[in-house]
């Protein structure tokens, strides 16, 4: 988004977190402001490093975001328009709290169901001693939702979720943008040194296997487990015929390792760069997407779908709502039931089976992916909307001098 902004003549200011969530790594030791080539200025909001998703210390580093943007954003060029990323619920907060005493038009854009999640993995005295935090967030959420101009989110599920949350009416500046993965392919020298690390890994695009493959942040809110003790559970034959590829890092990480160590037909690869994951989508011939029916997943695409559709992928999944429902439309599914091994196991050998039909599946992903998760359709729709609402909040401005802040 700031780089398509950026294009489109506007000057942008991406508003970030020094942590590198997927990585655990700090990109910055302060709060940093830097020119980026792509067009946009960056700033990067301190905030300590934590070791785990679901953590204390992710709380701390996310209210420390919040405490820098509010101390930054009135020293620096006051927007036309301000667009934040939810959760995290502090950031959101801060930022509509900015944009009402700056009488600037702000777009939230809901992506995850926060803190309704936080309070469906909490139990027992845990979850009693969550329940101030959880007040408190829900206030938040509250005050967000009703001060904000407009209301985003990645599907209509999440827009009327928010809305319901703050007791507010859809309006004609609320929808929802489909999660689109960036259409821009790596470079050529990248791709070649991963066609060489997939080679080495016996990842082969020529080989007889049947490769399936997840990439993602290995956290609790996926069903990874299941998927390998049902890869273990195959038979011999149907082992020697598959390849299951597992990429990223996280809290299950050990874990699964550990379940898998015997099995030379899992494969795990550790976190791998955009062109070794561009590589390996081109070579499997089916995409994985492993995660809970929890009630904000039922009402999601995502990013994993449109991604291995964009590769013309179809899809092994235990996730109902939108994603199966899709799925089933269009033929692209493979289905087995949530937390049941052996239901993985009689799926990747129907998967085997249907080997014959993967060039037919391919065409039909790559056609639902233009329809629903073409990025260069939903960049330039988004992109319009947010001058829209520029022009709707400031009509006497021209909406080709507005100045996005990109969060």
């Amino acid at each position: 988004m700031a780089e398509r902004l950026a294009l489109r003549g506007h000057e942008v200011t991406w508003w970030n977190s020094t942590v590198n969530h997927q990585r655990k790594e700090q990109r910055a030791s302060t709060t940093s402001i830097a020119d980026r080539p792509e067009g946009y200025k960056l700033v990067l909001l301190y905030g300590r490093l934590y070791p785990k998703n679901v953590s204390f210390g992710r709380i701390v580093s996310q209210i420390q975001n919040a405490r820098e943007f509010a101390r930054l954003a009135p020293t620096l060029p006051c927007p036309d328009i301000i667009l934040c990323g939810y959760p995290p619920i502090e950031l959101a907060e801060a930022a509509v709290r900015f944009a009402v005493s700056q009488n600037i038009p702000i777009a939230i854009d809901f992506r995850d169901m926060w803190p309704d999640i936080i309070a469906d993995h909490t139990s027992g005295l845990t979850r009693l001693a969550a329940i101030p935090a959880l007040a408190y967030w829900n206030r938040s959420l509250r005050y967000t939702v009703r001060n904000a101009t407009a209301v985003l989110g990645v599907t209509d599920g999440f827009v009327d979720w928010a809305l319901q949350r703050g007791s507010r009416r859809r309006g004609p500046l609320d929808r929802a943008f489909h999660l689109a993965i960036n259409p821009t392919p790596p470079a050529k020298s990248d791709i070649r040194d991963a066609e060489r690390f997939w080679d080495e890994m016996g990842i082969a695009s020529s080989s007889d296997h049947i490769i399936g493959c997840f990439a993602g942040t290995l956290s609790h809110r996926l069903d990874l487990k299941t998927l390998v003790q049902g890869a273990v559970q195959l038979p011999v034959a149907e082992k020697q015929r598959a390849k299951l590829v597992i990429c990223g890092k996280g809290d299950q990480d050990e874990e699964l390792r550990r379940l898998g160590r015997n099995e030379k037909h899992i494969v795990f690869a550790g976190w791998r760069t955009a062109a070794e994951i561009h590589v390996l989508l081109r070579r499997c011939h089916y995409g994985i997407v492993p995660y809970f029916s929890t009630a904000d997943f039922v009402v999601h695409y995502p990013n994993k779908v449109g991604e291995y559709l964009g590769a013309g992928l179809p899809i092994m999944t235990g996730l109902t709502g939108l994603v199966r429902s899709l799925l089933e439309m269009r033929g692209l599914g493979y289905f087995y039931s949530e937390g049941d091994e052996t239901s993985v196991a009689k799926c990747l050998q129907l998967i085997s089976a249907d080997r014959l039909s993967f060039g037919m599946k391919k065409q039909k992903a790559l056609e639902v992916y233009k329809e629903l998760f073409d990025p260069e359709r939903i960049y330039d729709s988004f992109c319009l909307h947010l001058e829209h609402i520029a022009a709707t909040a400031s009509p006497q401005k021209d909406v080709a001098s507005h100045r996005p802040m990109a969060l």
